[in-house]
């Protein structure tokens, strides 16, 4: 089966496992990112997303650590959902389809670091 087929499938079925539209996502001037780093070889930001805020679906070239540092992020990727709390790290593999939402009442603020390739 080609790539782009069996990866237009997985968005799919992820956007079905979410359960509902991405496009209700909190106003993105609501959402701030202060880059840390972007370099050849990382990108380093801190996101804080107010309640109801999401990332909307997408994925990354290269692999992802996603580490919250205040509040909770439900992260949606790979079939499954997963409630990330303060001190709590995530790796996502790379080209994995993903979406990041605050389904709590506080703001949620979290460290997403994106690892390019190096050559």
């Amino acid at each position: 089966m080609p790539a782009k087929l069996m990866l237009c499938g997985a968005l799919v079925v992820l956007g079905v496992f979410i359960g509902r539209a991405t496009m209700a996502h909190s106003p993105q001037a609501q959402v701030t990112e202060q880059e840390l780093l972007n370099n050849d070889s990382v990108r380093i930001v801190l996101m804080t997303y107010p309640p109801g805020a999401d990332s909307d679906l997408h994925l990354n070239e290269g692999p992802e650590i996603t580490i919250v540092q205040e509040g909770e992020l439900a992260l949606y990727a790979q079939g499954k959902r997963e409630a990330l709390r303060p001190r709590s790290a995530h790796w996502l593999p790379e080209s994995s389809a993903h979406l990041a939402r605050n389904e709590s009442k506080r703001p949620a603020k979290f460290w997403s670091i994106l690892l390019k390739r190096c050559e």
